[in-house]
């Protein structure tokens, strides 16, 4: 009797193994509308007497995994859930692609609606940021991973989040940008991973108005030039009213099931402008710093930037002429590494903890000319202290002025 009941115990548990299927089952072949089904709605809080609605996704996983928000362009915020229906981003919900996420079970991902009249170059700023931190308050997300995505007018608004609030997001990521990454921006987001994609031939985001200009920048401002990339190709799919302009299904299928066939003399470099064969967005963004899975997540207080205030995220601060190529000119050796803490003479180097008496006070002792030398190029322009958007007459590029010329 006791072996017939261990018998049915044993089929009733292989059954119950059989039909639990985990949440985050589906695969990238049972295709994009299959995948869109795992997503729910979301709102912002109210700022102003506005908010930000989007779609999310989240991972099935006790530990903080990363935030990926993306930005779409003109026509994705008609209507609610709009935003959801014309982008390929869910493909990243995948089983496949959650498990490319470095250090992570998976990734939360969070698609931004901006509803008309706005699109994202122009959509209130602040309403922005609040959704996207009061949803990583409320979840399980790496605070240290949290990046953007945005294409065409998107990407302007990846432009204007990233250089109001630096500290606060990891990477940004660029497709077909009608927007500059401008010299204060480029010093600001020093040490943020930036990938920047665009055609040749677009018709529309020009490649030498905006991404060329964008990556020369950012290969002078950059702490690390491994931390940057440029993705560009002759062709790419057109749409209705623009030719060339398709870049994104390169990142929303990850280089990968074909995807780059469909691409004309496709060439991806890096900061030192060597050419890169091996390329996975997801692994891209999601590796370096992470929170450890035994970390508890990050209080909310962790993630206010002290010095992004709202003032802070007014388009009208943004000027047109530092989006000029000529300002990152290679002869501006500006470089962070060469604008360390620790050249000019702090006052550490002539502590009164230590009285010099007359054998002491040799010339040899107090810091020389030499620790912060006014022939340092560096040294009376910290880029470092650009991090501080308080301190930045221009503190971001939101609006780039093409953009106000689009159809």
């Amino acid at each position: 009797m006791e072996k017939k009941i261990i018998a049915v115990l044993l089929c009733v548990s292989t059954l119950f193994c059989l039909i639990a299927v985990p949440s985050n089952s589906i695969k990238y072949e049972e295709g994009i509308e299959a995948l869109r089904t795992q997503f729910k709605e979301g709102k912002g809080p109210v700022i102003d007497g506005f908010n930000i609605d989007y779609s999310y996704f989240e991972p099935e996983s006790d530990n903080p995994c990363p935030l990926m928000v993306f930005m779409g362009g003109i026509g994705n915020g008609t209507y609610e859930g709009r935003e959801l229906e014309v982008t390929d981003f869910p493909y990243w919900s995948s089983e496949e692609f959650q498990a490319s996420a470095e250090n992570a079970d998976g990734m939360y991902l969070m698609i931004l609606r901006s509803p008309l009249p706005y699109y994202f170059d122009t959509c209130p700023l602040v309403p922005m940021y609040e959704a996207i931190r009061d949803f990583a308050d409320t979840h399980n997300v790496d605070k240290k991973r949290i990046c953007l995505f945005g294409r065409c007018l998107g990407a302007s608004g990846v432009n204007r989040l990233v250089s109001t609030y630096p500290e606060y997001f990891s990477g940004a990521c660029y497709m077909c940008p009608r927007t500059i990454i401008t010299p204060s921006t480029a010093q600001k987001i020093k040490d943020t991973k930036v990938w920047i994609f665009n055609s040749y031939l677009d018709t529309y985001s020009i490649y030498f108005f905006f991404a060329l200009p964008s990556w020369i920048i950012e290969t002078i401002f950059t702490s690390d030039k491994d931390n940057i990339r440029l993705t560009s190709c002759l062709t790419a799919p057109g749409s209705s009213l623009v030719l060339n302009h398709e870049v994104y299904p390169l990142i929303f299928k990850n280089f990968s099931h074909g995807v780059e066939s469909d691409y004309i003399g496709l060439k991806t470099v890096d900061g030192y402008g060597r050419t890169l064969n091996d390329v996975d967005v997801i692994k891209f963004f999601t590796s370096g710093p992470y929170t450890p899975a035994s970390d508890s997540p990050a209080t909310p207080s962790d993630a206010t930037p002290s010095d992004a205030t709202p003032s802070d995220a007014t388009p009208s601060d943004a000027t047109p002429t530092d989006a000029t190529p000529s300002d990152a000119t290679p002869t501006e050796p500006l470089t962070p590494t060469d604008a360390t803490p620790t050249e000019p003479a702090s006052p550490t180097d002539a502590t009164p903890t230590e009285p010099a008496t007359p054998t002491d006070a040799t010339p040899t002792e107090p810091a020389s000319p030499a620790d912060a030398t006014p022939s340092d190029p560096a040294s009376s322009t910290d880029p470092a202290s650009s991090t501080d958007p308080s301190s930045q007459t221009d503190p971001s590029s939101q609006t780039d002025p093409a953009s106000q010329s689009e159809p």
